[in-house]
């Protein structure tokens, strides 16, 4: 039982540095922050919303927003800006959610609703 310890003890301390040196990009050379990264702008005739969200405040707020947003297929992408505390959903052409829809999955997924506002094909119409 011991050796079984002292083995397990061994490999999980020298897994990180075997992941380590694997790891050959330059890190300082680029942002490892996804949410950082500008979004890609909507397609032609695609609408847009944008979500003001209580609650969102880290990383894994926006990564579980997006990804319960991102299920939906209307969505054809989902962005969270912690900064703002913004979830913007763009949606496959032709495609939507009503507000309560997407009260209602903001809801579920832990937050808070504040204001949905859209812009895209269905305003100008």
């Amino acid at each position: 039982m011991t050796a079984l310890r002292i083995l397990l003890a061994a490999t999980l301390s020298l897994t990180p540095a075997v992941a380590q040196a694997q790891h050959t990009h330059d890190a300082a050379a680029h942002d490892h922050g996804r949410w950082r990264h500008p979004p890609n702008p909507p397609p032609a005739g695609a609408e847009t919303a944008v979500v003001d969200v209580l609650g969102v405040v880290c990383d894994f707020c926006a990564t579980a927003l997006t990804k319960n947003f991102e299920r939906r297929t209307e969505v054809s992408a989902a962005r969270v800006d912690l900064d703002t505390k913004t979830l913007t959903l763009t949606f496959k052409p032709g495609q939507s959610m009503n507000d309560a829809q997407i009260g209602d999955l903001v809801i579920k997924s832990g937050y808070k609703l504040s204001a949905v506002r859209r812009s895209g094909a269905a305003n100008e119409a």
